[in-house]
């Protein structure tokens, strides 16, 4: 588990620490304490949270982008508890071999921070424009964005996309088993915008363009747009797309495994 500092700018703090608090919940934190204070910029809530670290990006990515939310920071809590040392990449499932260690999905060196919600914002009118000829723009924040907001950045767009994507172009079917959304769903829908194979809940990128050789990995992007697309196909709506192996290290493909 993780302890994380959470900082928050709002207009008004009446039913604030309410409405955040329960978003925190949802996403399997607990609210540790909080100061709530006010100044001539809004109020400022500071909540102090634990949670399971695989669960830290989804929590700053809601937080950040909630409707009663101006100004967003998070960080490791300092003297809370570390998070466990990273372990190495599960051995893929049946549908493909054991790939060397050394062509895993990256762990970045720099410290992760949230989203930059307001690039990511300003692109997303022009991601809608352009579908699904969108690579460029997601080329253009790779670049642009801080390093250590990259890949939350990434996922953020991700989700936004995948969501966006399945309210035009699926919303009105029935709930379907992850199978089957992966199948139906999930499968054409990121066909639209790389080369794909599957192999049962894993999908495999071939030649992603946004994961080069030595360069930086766009699988968050990926991993982001398919959560967010199949995450409302399905019930209960909790789906978790971890990446495997990435071309960026080395891997001939980039693999994503879903799960929920």
């Amino acid at each position: 588990m993780i302890e994380l500092e959470i900082q928050i700018l709002s207009d008004r703090r009446e039913g604030l620490l309410v409405e955040l608090g329960r978003t925190v919940v949802a996403n399997g934190f607990t609210l540790l304490r909080q100061r709530l204070a006010q100044d001539d910029r809004g109020a400022w809530l500071t909540m102090i949270v634990r949670g399971p670290p695989e669960r830290q990006l989804a929590l700053e990515e809601e937080l950040a982008t909630h409707s009663r939310v101006r100004s967003f920071e998070c960080s490791l809590f300092e003297g809370g508890a570390a998070p466990p040392p990273a372990s190495g990449p599960a051995v893929a499932r049946a549908p493909i071999a054991a790939a060397p260690a050394t062509f895993a999905a990256p762990a970045s060196s720099v410290p992760p921070a949230g989203p930059d919600v307001r690039q990511v914002e300003s692109m997303l009118p022009q991601i809608a424009k352009d579908y699904p000829r969108i690579t460029p723009w997601l080329l253009t924040l790779q670049r642009t964005v801080a390093a250590e907001s990259r890949e939350a950045s990434l996922l953020l767009v991700g989700r936004r996309t995948g969501a966006w994507v399945f309210k035009r172009d699926y919303a009105m079917g029935a709930k379907l088993g992850l199978a089957d959304a992966i199948k139906r769903i999930g499968v054409p829908a990121l066909r639209a915008l790389a080369t794909i194979e599957q192999h049962g809940e894993q999908l495999h990128i071939q030649n992603s363009p946004l994961c080069s050789p030595n360069g930086h990995s766009g699988c968050k992007f990926f991993s982001g747009y398919l959560e967010g697309l199949l995450g409302a196909s399905i019930e209960p709506q909790n789906v978790f797309v971890r990446s495997l192996y990435c071309r960026s290290t080395g891997a001939v493909e980039c693999i994503l495994e879903i799960s929920h």
